[in-house]
């Protein structure tokens, strides 16, 4: 007949296995993953998995009281197990970590591009953005402030822009959570059409994440033009 010590100590191994399972997948999908909102998503469910391992830790050192200091080989071996997950965990912290701070930096220099009152609400939209994408638009205000663009073009954009944020307003659409502090800093009248493109160039790509799914017309001109500014100005 198994002991309650024998069920326990299997009990603890299968829920090692399986989290090792997980850690292996999630590890292999931060490789490819550039999506902030997954990104965030895979790190709450890796610090879910550190908790995981200390609770296993626990279970295992009031198991290995009831061997008095002569582990089984079982138990010799989950307690490799628990090291191999903490060194992946360990990895994967420090994966992380080493991403966060690089797409701090970027959002830091992109936010340079922009006046004191605008920083907060820049900042916030682009949390939505990934690694590429602010790299992409820092390249793009660049140009913009280096009038590498002709005026007619970016009011072209602009424009076609304004008619998307639009569209989605009469649906009653929010695709940012300040969504209405965009619409309202653009109508102000100060604010001439290459600052207005300065603000519309990190919504752009959320814009255009979002355009099959919800049919507006202008978003064909947009991509277009979006498409012509990245192969001018992408990578400088």
């Amino acid at each position: 007949m198994t002991s309650n010590f024998e069920l326990r100590l299997q009990h603890l191994e299968d829920n090692i296995r399986q989290d090792q399972d997980l850690l292996k997948k999630y590890e292999d999908a931060l490789l490819y993953e550039d999506d902030p909102r997954r990104q965030s998503k895979y790190t709450r469910e890796i610090t879910r998995l550190r908790e995981s391992a200390e609770v296993y830790q626990k279970e295992y050192d009031e198991l290995f009281k009831y061997v008095n200091g002569n582990p089984t080989a079982q138990m010799q071996s989950v307690e490799i197990e628990l090291k191999q997950v903490d060194r992946k965990l360990d990895k994967l912290y420090a994966g992380q970590k080493a991403i966060y701070e690089n797409i701090n930096h970027l959002r830091q220099g992109l936010l340079t591009h922009y006046k004191a009152s605008e920083k907060n609400l820049i900042a916030a939209i682009s949390e939505k953005l990934d690694q590429s994408q602010i790299k992409t638009i820092s390249a793009l205000l660049s140009a913009v402030e280096n009038n590498q663009l002709p005026e007619a073009e970016m009011l072209q954009i602009v424009e076609s822009t304004q008619q998307m944020i639009a569209k989605l307003e009469q649906g009653g659409i929010t695709l940012l959570s300040n969504q209405q502090e965009v619409v309202e800093l653009i109508k102000a009248p100060e604010i001439d059409t290459k600052h207005r493109l300065k603000i519309f160039l990190p919504i752009i790509p959320i814009l255009l994440s979002y355009e099959g799914e919800l049919e507006l017309g202008s978003g064909i001109n947009l991509k277009s033009f979006w498409q012509n500014l990245l192969m001018r100005f992408q990578g400088e």
